[in-house]
């Protein structure tokens, strides 16, 4: 499976818009966002995707996202979310809960953990999980996103 992999949008819209063009140029199979949407107009972007979302520390009208999401058909949008993909366990959440994300870390029933937050992009292995942050699409030296292919594991960072 092909994930396209955003987050921290903050609502920057033109730069978003360029991300979605990449991704359907990658032709991924779901787009996970990772949470800082900021507005629900950004939810509008995705509609051409099959998506999972989860909600960031700059995300404060829960409901006017999930009234979007339901619109356009999506799930709702929580916490946390879990995705199985090709026989591998994802969680993805936005990770500014430390203590959440460590517990998910420690637990080692992941092969991936999917987060944001830091508005940096990261690719490492901890405790036989595979933890990625596509960075951000605001306020960042830069813009970038990352194409998760789970089965071959590989991973690609793409610089806007």
């Amino acid at each position: 499976m092909k994930i396209g992999i955003i987050s921290d949008t903050h609502d920057n819209i033109e730069i978003t818009r360029k991300a979605c063009s990449v991704f359907k140029d990658k032709k991924i199979d779901i787009l996970i966002h990772a949470g800082d949407f900021t507005s629900p107009e950004i939810i509008d972007l995705f509609r051409e995707f099959k998506c999972r979302f989860v909600t960031g520390n700059a995300d404060n009208n829960i409901e006017a996202l999930n009234k979007e999401c339901e619109k356009l058909g999506f799930d709702c949008i929580g916490e946390t979310c879990e995705i199985d993909a090709d026989g591998k366990k994802i969680l993805v959440l936005h990770g500014y809960v430390v203590s959440t994300f460590r517990e998910a870390v420690a637990s080692g029933k992941y092969n991936y953990i999917i987060k944001g937050h830091t508005h940096h992009f990261e690719d490492y292995i901890r405790n036989n999980t595979r933890v990625i942050n596509p960075g951000s699409l605001s306020r960042s030296e830069e813009f970038t996103i990352a194409v998760l292919d789970t089965k071959s594991d590989k991973l690609e960072k793409i610089i806007l």
